[in-house]
């Protein structure tokens, strides 16, 4: 069996105690910092996919009704060479697929790749070529890094919040990994890993009922929840999707 390397703080040579972080003092923050995660609970997704698929939205379409004209926000694109492909195919749906269009997206290519054209006449044999960040990946970065305090802070000191949280799918891994490393030893990471762990193994359970209710003797029991396991499995450990509606318009608010 495969093992996932786990790595722990040891002590000193000289015995001496571990060096502990700095306690946080937590303090609940305002409702209006938190309306990502809670809409996200209350969904039954990781409260932080809801985050970055609300963080990835309004970048893209604040980056097409304003961003396009502002030299600022072409220069962050001109840098990082271009979007990355997931973040230019929702713009592209804005445009081409929602306004029937391709003039402000081609006039955003032509502004960004006039100063790579630049930057590329001037590069020479002993020069590095390193781009910048997407920057709606480094603005949805942001969002999830201040979210998760945000999160930690409500699990803290709001009981409502962490009684929904403990009984949620739990986290994605990508985003259990952010908050884990955020948590402080002890008390947050006790309640982070059992929500987690908790998760897993209802998910597990479920697989194990589905696989089994494919062995020809008992296909003809009647499906139960486990019938979507596999679709759970792929959110755990995947991400969950954004929202179905089209990039072409904009989501609903909740």
């Amino acid at each position: 069996m495969v093992r996932l390397q786990l790595r722990s703080r040891a002590s000193d040579s000289s015995g001496g105690a571990r060096r502990n972080r700095k306690q946080i003092d937590r303090r609940s923050p305002p409702g209006v910092l938190t309306t990502w995660l809670r809409q996200g609970l209350r969904s039954g997704i990781c409260p932080l996919c809801r985050v970055a698929h609300k963080a990835d939205r309004e970048y893209i379409w604040h980056f097409f009704a304003e961003g396009l004209d502002q030299g600022e926000s072409i220069d962050a694109v001109r840098q990082a060479c271009g979007l990355c492909r997931p973040h230019i195919e929702m713009l592209c749906r804005i445009e081409t697929d929602g306004m029937n269009s391709t003039l402000a997206i081609s006039t955003m290519f032509a502004d960004t790749l006039d100063g790579v054209v630049s930057d590329l006449e001037s590069l020479t044999p002993p020069d590095e070529f390193v781009r910048a960040p997407c920057p709606a990946c480094a603005n949805r970065d942001e969002s999830l890094s201040a979210n998760a305090q945000y999160l930690l802070d409500e699990l803290a000191t709001n009981p409502g919040l962490r009684e929904r949280f403990e009984a949620s799918p739990g986290l994605c891994f990508a985003h259990f990994e952010l908050v884990w490393n955020l948590a402080q030893p002890n008390d947050e990471r006790e309640l982070i890993g059992r929500v987690q762990r908790n998760a897993a193994t209802r998910l597990l359970s479920d697989l194990s009922e589905h696989v089994r209710k494919h062995d020809h003797r008992f296909r003809l029991e009647p499906k139960g929840p486990e019938r979507d396991s596999w679709r759970r499995a792929v959110f755990m450990t995947a991400g969950w999707p954004p929202p179905a509606e089209s990039a072409g318009e904009p989501e609903a608010h909740q």
